[in-house]
């Protein structure tokens, strides 16, 4: 049985999953960002949030050749319901502590090029007009962008990188 179908998926699988995604999250607040709030000095809050947050998988990406239909893989439901949440959260976090000097915001990468298989490559890239995946350095700049004094303006925002394939 494939269990990262949404049929199939277990309940246990969604409680860890959504409790190591948005719940540990959440305790990160409760930790670091209740001690920028208090020390007065301000700071920056980043989720790591993904392209899936703002679109739905593509199912077909997963497919693999002689498995019956009710038996492909799928991107779990999970992580699409996670990464959303991430934005949500990161625009609350924005609002909630915005007057102690506190700026919360998310990234949102595309798929990064780590070893996947070739068949795989080529249908993501076939759906990003860059017509590539990241690699793995590419997004530094960003967060170093989102983490630092030049962004002391952005707050709640979510930043898309992914070749432009939201775009599409």
């Amino acid at each position: 049985m494939e269990t990262s179908r949404l049929e199939n998926f277990p309940i246990d699988q969604w409680d860890l999953q959504i409790a190591v995604g948005l719940t540990g999250a959440f305790l990160c607040r409760e930790i670091f960002g209740a001690a920028m709030a208090k020390d007065g000095k301000g700071g920056v809050i980043l989720n790591i949030a993904s392209d899936l947050s703002v679109f739905s998988p593509d199912q077909q990406l997963y497919r693999k050749d002689g498995i019956s239909d009710d038996m492909q893989p799928v991107k779990p439901v999970t992580y699409s319901v996670i990464k959303a949440g991430l934005i949500g959260f990161t625009r609350y976090l924005a609002t909630y502590w915005a007057d102690r000097n506190i700026r919360a915001n998310a990234i949102s990468p595309g798929g990064v090029y780590n070893g996947q298989s070739e068949e795989f490559v080529l249908r993501l890239t076939s759906l990003i007009p860059s017509g590539r995946m990241a690699n793995r350095d590419e997004y530094r700049a960003a967060v170093q962008f989102l983490c630092s004094n030049a962004s002391s303006y952005l707050n709640g925002q979510n930043i898309v990188m992914d070749g432009g394939r939201s775009v599409w």
